[in-house]
């Protein structure tokens, strides 16, 4: 997460950018033209992804852009997945690692393997984004479902006894 310095900084750097007559007109310039993947060629606005004010959020189309995205975060391994985001929750891939070892590569709550491409999950605090364990799809769905409120999940349990 970022500092208050840290966003401070970024927003003078922003602001120093617009000020620049040549960046604006650079920009200015690029939302009028039309689209243009450039991986396909596509020229439909309609196939590329656009915000609420109907401008492009990215150069390549829709079918593009899940290709791009399939070859540089669904080939990597669980380990690298994982590592790009340790710092989130301020910690190591070796902690990581070691937590999927001493898992032995299975699910913290149902103690089974993944079933699917997507491994496991690493499950973390949303108040305090403290790592709880590793987690499969299944599980880790479900607690977010449950809001990870523990009111909820004693009247589930209630619920499933009958």
């Amino acid at each position: 997460m970022a500092t208050d310095k840290q966003r401070e900084a970024a927003s003078e750097r922003a602001k120093k950018r617009w000020a620049d007559p040549e960046f604006k007109k650079r920009v200015s310039a690029s939302i009028g033209r039309p689209p243009l993947c450039p991986s396909c060629g596509e020229t439909n606005i309609a196939k590329f992804y656009i915000d609420g004010k109907g401008k492009r959020t990215n150069a390549h189309c829709k079918e593009c852009h899940k290709d791009r995205c399939k070859e540089r975060w669904h080939s990597r391994s669980w380990v690298d997945r994982w590592s790009s985001r340790a710092y989130k929750y301020g910690v190591t891939q070796q902690f990581l690692v070691d937590l999927f070892n001493k898992q032995e590569g299975k699910c913290a709550l149902c103690g089974d393997e993944p079933k699917t491409e997507r491994g496991l999950h690493v499950d973390h605090c949303h108040a305090t984004q403290k790592v709880r364990g590793l987690l499969c799809h299944g599980c880790n769905t479900g607690i977010g479902a449950l809001k990870e409120n523990l009111e909820i999940f004693s009247k589930a349990i209630s619920y499933l006894k009958g």
